[in-house]
């Protein structure tokens, strides 16, 4: 068990609305090897551990928000050379809980829906989902390979 170990599920409806207008803060931790739904070569990296930081609130417009970022450090292979190389990954997070297309259609360019059709999500798939759409399609060596 990680030192600020995060919730498995959340609400984030519930904790956009609460506090006293400044929003709820969730930070901490969790293993790569724990994202079930990341690819294996990813989860196989033993130390690596995602820190998170989240801020659950409600914006001028009344639609619950949520801020934050992501970061982790990983172990990709290099598509020029096939070798390991190290990848910092920092993920900025704008989103807005939504359960059906016609919620994600209203919303601000300013935010990307967060599918959340039962009003609770797993944190751990959630943060797996944002990864790999952060991952590049093809990684390499900057500015190149040795």
């Amino acid at each position: 068990m990680l030192p600020n170990e995060l919730p498995s599920h959340i609400q984030p409806e519930k904790l956009c609305r609460k506090g006293d207008g400044a929003g709820i803060a969730i930070s901490g931790q969790i293993k790569l090897s724990n994202l079930k739904g990341l690819l294996k070569d990813l989860r196989n990296q033993p130390n690596a551990i995602v820190k998170v930081s989240l801020l659950f609130s409600m914006d001028e417009e009344g639609l619950c928000c949520v801020k934050g970022e992501l970061q982790t450090d990983l172990q990709l292979i290099c598509q020029r050379c096939l070798q390991a190389m190290a990848y910092h990954l920092q993920i900025a997070i704008q989103v807005s809980p939504v359960s059906s297309d016609q919620q994600a259609a209203a919303l601000p360019h300013r935010y990307e829906p967060l599918w959340v059709p039962m009003g609770e999500i797993s944190m751990a798939e959630w943060i797996a989902e944002e990864i790999h759409l952060a991952l590049p399609l093809a990684p390499c060596h900057e500015p190149s390979c040795e």
